[in-house]
Formats: C-alpha cells, sequence, structure tokens
C-alpha cells in the first residue's frame, strides 16, 4: 500500500496528486471511509477517476495517502515551531512543541482524521502503521530531540512518551469522541504546564 509520489512526476502530475489529496480530505473527512468512493474523490479532485487510479490503486490506498499528507504538514508545523525555538532552555523549547502539537490536533478536520483512523485501523493494518510511523513516533522523535540536552537518549525517549501523553490528556479524548470541552485553552495550558513538569523533573 505505499502512498509515496514517485521522485519522478512531472510538475502537471505533482498538481493532479495534490488536487486528488485535497478532494480525498474533503471526502472521506465528511462521508468517513466506507461511504466515500472515487467517483466522489475525483468529482471532488476535479479530475477523471482513472487519474485518481493511476496515483492511488485503491480507495484504501489513497486513505493511507491522505493520513500520510496530513501527517506530514503537522510536522512541518512543529519543526517549524522548535526552529523558532532552537537555541532556548527545554523547558521553553517544550512549551512551544505542546502548544503547537496541541493546536494542530484539535483543529477540525484533524479531529475527523482521527476518528476516521480509529474506525478503519483494525481492517487496513497498513494504516496504523502509517499513522503511528508519521504521527505519534515522529512526534515523540521531536521531544526526545529537547529533552537530549538534559537527560540521556534512553531517558529522553521514555520522557518523550510521558510529555506527548501528558500534552493530549484528557482534553483530547473528550474532543476526539465529540464531548464538548469547556475553556480549551485554559485545559490545555495547565495539561501542557503539567507535561513540561513530568518530562523534566
Amino acid at each position: 500500500m505505499s502512498t509515496n509520489p514517485s521522485p519522478d512526476l512531472s510538475p502537471l502530475q505533482r498538481r493532479k496528486r495534490s488536487a486528488i489529496l485535497d478532494g480525498a480530505k474533503t471526502v472521506f473527512l465528511s462521508q468517513g471511509f466506507s461511504l466515500a468512493t472515487m467517483d466522489d474523490v475525483a468529482a471532488a479532485a476535479g479530475v477523471g477517476k482513472q487519474t485518481v487510479y493511476r496515483h492511488f490503486k485503491s480507495k484504501e490506498a489513497l486513505f493511507v495517502g491522505l493520513v500520510s499528507s496530513m501527517c506530514a504538514k503537522v510536522g512541518e508545523l512543529l519543526a517549524s515551531a522548535l526552529d523558532e525555538q532552537s537555541d532556548g532552555p527545554p523547558e521553553v523549547e517544550l512549551h512551544e512543541l505542546g502548544w503547537a502539537l496541541a493546536r494542530s490536533l484539535i483543529e477540525p478536520d484533524y479531529l475527523r482524521l482521527y476518528r476516521a483512523i480509529v474506525a478503519e485501523a483494525e481492517r487496513l493494518p497498513g494504516l496504523g502503521r502509517v499513522f503511528y510511523e508519521n504521527g505519534a513516533k515522529f512526534v515523540r522523535v521531536f521531544s526526545a530531540r529537547i529533552l537530549r540536552k538534559r537527560f540521556d537518549e534512553s531517558t529522553a525517549a521514555m520522557r518523550a512518551a510521558t510529555f506527548v501523553q501528558l500534552v493530549l490528556g484528557d482534553a483530547y479524548l473528550e474532543l476526539s469522541i465529540g464531548y464538548t470541552v469547556a475553556d480549551v485553552e485554559a485545559r490545555f495550558a495547565l495539561q501542557i504546564e503539567e507535561a513540561v513538569s513530568a518530562a523534566l523533573r
């Protein structure tokens, strides 16, 4: 279920692939995986269905491609947040990373994506792997890089996992299941403070 674009794609092919992923985002996140069709995606992307199939061999491969693409965009946001604080103390970098992560993942599209992944992960084992490798594991690597300023590699890795879990905490769980969370910013502020303290204790 490989979804990586071929390095020899022409500029036109890259634009079409991008349009297909945008169309897939619109369709999958509004209809869910099971109800979405490749015809729907082609219409949303403004391309023919055969063009969609040239880039993605199946609906499953397209969904995995969408997950990979959206995870990459979160990764870019996190990298940008860290670049701005790369010479700062770990406390400052972890706060920046925590807020960048929380604000990215509670965007409505990312909450819908997470729900769709959970719904399909058992049926599409490759989906969970792609999400973990490009999402959860990726964020832990960022966190561990900061924590290595203060701890050895194994301790940094362990505390990075704790940090990410505490940043998201109950507030993210509630949002992901559609529960209304009052004063979201304040909830995440408390969780991020706790996450930074726990990671650096």
